[in-house]
């Protein structure tokens, strides 16, 4: 497992990104965060560090970059993580095997008309329909994964049969170029590649809005031991994460300037490029549909009812 470490002292970063803050009341806490790849669905606690919206909320975080959510899952349910980000479909399956984690915060809010992830087809191609990726091979970062299941999705409801089609785990900066070369038919493709792709690839359809019109499909855990032992921490880790996620829905420049240069990103393909929206919504209304999709696509062994998240983290929503 590669990951990488960054302490995030006072700098001029915070300088440059200016955030209100709070007399410091509280002993700073130390917490061991995670997050993905530098993914901007990924990337509230990165900007909560750099922006000093954690120092406001008394917690110390070392912040650190897993290239897999099954790696943070596992460093979470070892202890060496006290939080990190998840996948929903992947953090309800880990509940449903008994791993202790609880659910505390959305990650991110995916949006018809606003997907930061789309299924793509070839400039050109000729297919427009469900039926029309009968048989063919999509490609995906991971199998079995929210992509597969938004492209399932969108395939039944518009006159396929997923069952037939044949899913192929291909990494997102190299989806483009299968396409060009017709080595897979279609892909779920996410941003910056959507963006700096878009000569030779265009979209095939917002396929997550299949699954709900508004859904969560990324959320931030916490080990279960953890949050038993630091109940005031957690429901300030909450309050950090819930403000942070406002101010980067208001404040797309600043947060591009943080996540550039770390993600490798130009500024002007973030200034294109969808951005990743948030929301401080834990609700059933918001997690079930993803969780009912993975449920009914074999994701997950059995149907859950996200009420139990809800009611797992509400001790720490402030």
């Amino acid at each position: 497992m590669l990951s990488t470490t960054i302490r995030f002292l006072a700098c001029a970063l915070v300088l440059a990104v200016p955030v209100p803050t709070l007399a410091q009341t509280t002993p700073l806490t130390p917490m061991r965060i995670a997050n993905l790849g530098y993914t901007e669905a990924s990337a509230l606690p990165v900007y909560a560090q750099q922006a000093g919206i954690f120092k406001k909320y008394g917690i110390d975080a070392t912040v650190t970059t897993f290239n897999g959510g099954g790696a943070i899952l596992a460093a979470i349910a070892g202890g060496s993580l006290d939080a990190g980000f998840s996948n929903i479909t992947s953090a309800v399956s880990a509940i449903q095997r008994g791993i202790p984690v609880v659910v505390l915060t959305p990650a991110n809010l995916t949006s018809t008309g606003h997907a930061d992830a789309l299924l793509m087809k070839a400039r050109g191609s000729k297919l427009k329909t469900g039926a029309d990726l009968n048989g063919k091979i999509i490609a995906v970062t991971t199998l079995g994964g929210t992509l597969q299941l938004g492209a399932e999705a969108w395939i039944d409801k518009n006159g396929g049969d997923s069952k037939t089609s044949h899913f192929v785990e291909i990494p997102t900066s190299n989806m483009a170029a299968a396409l060009k070369q017709g080595r897979i038919d279609a892909a779920m493709i996410s941003e910056p590649f959507l963006t700096e792709e878009k000569a030779d690839i265009e979209p095939l359809a917002d396929a997550f809005g299949a699954i709900a019109p508004q859904w969560i499909s990324a959320v931030f855990v916490a080990s279960k031991a953890w949050v038993t032992a630091n109940p005031d921490a957690a429901r300030r880790f909450v309050a950090a994460m819930h403000e942070t996620g406002r101010w980067a829905n208001t404040h797309p420049a600043d947060t591009a300037k943080i996540l550039a240069p770390l993600s490798g990103v130009p500024l002007p393909t973030f200034a294109a490029m969808e951005r990743t929206t948030y929301t401080d919504q834990l609700t059933r209304a918001l997690m079930q549909p993803g969780i009912d999709a993975a449920a009914r696509y074999g994701a997950l062994k059995a149907p859950f009812d996200t009420n139990e998240i809800v009611t797992a983290a509400a001790p720490y929503v402030k």
